[in-house]
């Protein structure tokens, strides 16, 4: 069976710290390119669970500044050279993600240098990394992979981006952090695959010490309730839908899945979770051991 774009959920949750979702990742395989899509909480370890190393991946993209996006940079760069990894990181973000991750870098220069020093091995080339600005347009240099980031709306973070993925005529729509917004809208139009972030209202009341109403119309402000995800999909006519950045992490994905349903989306849909990996244009879904279509 033929897989020309494979989209996996390494961690398809957010700040909250949960067992069952790993801080946000995604890995996009095509045509020999692997891509990792943000580097969250636990990143290794999935990459690893998933079958996969950072040592083997191409290129890094950090959608936006937001910590859990971008919280475990230096632990994959670490882990990975023990991997055996021998070539440079190629590190695509916005630039204030940059400046963060830069800091994180030169955070570490001295215990980087130590270890270097003393444990000898063959290669430091792995631990090196290339800063790059992400902008709006295609990205370079993914063979096989097309790659087209576009401008997303989650004020007051920006810039933040979705993005855009295709290879041999199958196309995933990744819409990052984001309020519905035109451009998300004008890039899902007609895509084989949507995976979309979504904050789970009706599963996030207000809690004496944790969040007030006010934290709760905030974070909503600049996130995708499930039925504005429903009408999304719905009005783009996309083929499948696949949800993550679950917020809360440990929300009823049954009464979810109703939401969406109840919205007006009628088509394919995928809660997703960590280690799922989705196969265009096969449609075909693998996760702990099932295989289902899609």
């Amino acid at each position: 069976m033929t897989t020309d774009l494979a989209f996996s959920f390494l961690g398809s949750g957010a700040p909250p710290v949960s067992l069952r979702r790993a801080g946000p990742a995604h890995l996009v395989e095509a045509g020999g390119s692997k891509v990792l899509i943000d580097c969250g909480s636990g990143v290794s370890q999935r990459l690893i669970a998933a079958g996969h190393a950072g040592a083997q991946i191409d290129a890094l993209i950090v959608t936006h500044e937001h910590s859990d996006h971008l919280v475990d940079f230096y632990q994959l760069i670490v882990s990975s050279w023990h991997q055996g990894r021998n070539r440079p990181w190629r590190v695509l973000a916005p630039a204030p993600a940059l400046a963060n991750m830069r800091g994180q870098y030169e955070a570490f220069a001295r215990e980087r240098a130590l270890r270097i020093a003393f444990e000898k091995r063959p290669d430091a080339t792995g631990l090196e990394v290339v800063f790059e600005e992400l902008r709006e347009g295609p990205v370079a240099g993914m063979e096989g992979l097309g790659i087209e980031a576009f401008l997303v709306d989650h004020k007051p973070v920006e810039p933040a981006f979705g993005l855009s993925l295709s290879a041999n005529g199958s196309r995933v729509v990744f819409s990052g952090d984001t309020r519905l917004t035109p451009s998300l809208e004008r890039a899902a139009q007609g895509c084989d695959l949507l995976v979309c972030e979504v904050f789970i209202d009706s599963q996030m009341p207000v809690t004496a010490g944790v969040r007030s109403a006010e934290t709760v119309a905030s974070v909503q402000s600049y996130h995708m309730t499930p039925a504005v995800v429903a009408g999304l999909a719905k009005r783009a006519d996309v083929k499948a839908l696949a949800l993550t950045h679950l917020v809360p992490p440990g929300a009823d994905t049954v009464a979810l899945f109703a939401e969406v349903r109840a919205g007006g989306y009628t088509g394919p849909l995928i809660v997703g979770e960590d280690l799922m990996r989705l196969e265009l244009p096969a449609r075909l879904l693998r996760w702990n051991g099932a295989a289902l279509g899609f």
